[in-house]
């Protein structure tokens, strides 16, 4: 099954405020990632081009300069994300010297709900992701030997994927993968390494985030031509 979605990722905020993000969000078919620091949404985006990201000030683990800094680094995949800002209203003036900086709006903790849509809205300039659920056959690496398993993917780009899984295999632990795609009777082979796994109490999945590392003869070219498809 497949459907059109645009993917934010909400980075630094406590609980209460993500789940109002979160259902503002759904209500405009956008899927809300969760990041509970910087280095977690950084870590994120080293590999996930996310359509938007909205962060709490401050970060609870660094300056926010350091933050954007790094989203908007040469080839990261969120270098031309929509970046807005979620601050107390009587820090919004110290937050728009970020403006222009890295981040692209700002707008009050207090009353983001009417106004977090439309900004989106207007910044996005990029066609929207797909969340793709197809089944994927895991070959996992272990200190013990090879685990193999089968199970589905929620969220998928040329970068990575998001992957729902009970087993909460460590972060850097290396896989052989096999994925079907819906409509194509070839699956794309290749091998990934786990990079984060989701927050259960925050995130709607439970299971895991993988990045690429390699892909078996030219199904890289074939994947990419798939996710083009899907887009158009």
């Amino acid at each position: 099954m497949q459907g059109v979605q645009r993917s934010t990722l909400v980075v630094g905020v406590d609980e209460q405020t993500f789940q109002k993000v979160s259902n503002v969000l759904s209500a405009v078919k956008f899927f809300a990632d969760y990041a509970e620091n910087g280095a977690a949404a950084l870590e994120s985006t080293s590999f996930l081009p996310f359509d938007a990201i909205i962060t709490g000030y401050p970060l609870p683990d660094m300056q926010m300069q350091t933050f954007l800094d790094a989203v908007r680094k040469k080839d990261s995949p969120c270098r031309q994300v929509a970046l807005v800002i979620l601050a107390l209203r009587g820090m919004l003036s110290e937050v728009e010297a970020f403006i222009g900086k890295g981040a692209n709006r700002a707008l009050a903790i207090e009353d983001f709900q009417d106004e977090l849509p439309q900004t989106l809205f207007r910044l996005l300039e990029v066609p929207p992701r797909f969340a793709m659920r197809a089944i994927s056959r895991l070959k996992v690496q272990l200190s013990w030997g090879t685990s193999q398993t089968i199970c589905q993917t929620e969220n998928i780009s040329i970068h990575g994927m998001l992957i729902k899984a009970d087993h909460p295999y460590p972060v850097g632990t290396q896989m052989a993968f096999e994925l079907s795609i819906p409509g194509d009777n070839n699956p794309v082979r290749g091998y990934a390494v786990v990079v984060r796994q989701t927050l259960e109490k925050r995130e709607k999945v439970i299971g895991l985030g993988v990045r690429f590392s390699s892909f078996h003869g030219d199904d890289k070219k074939r994947f990419e031509a798939m996710l083009t498809k899907l887009g158009t």
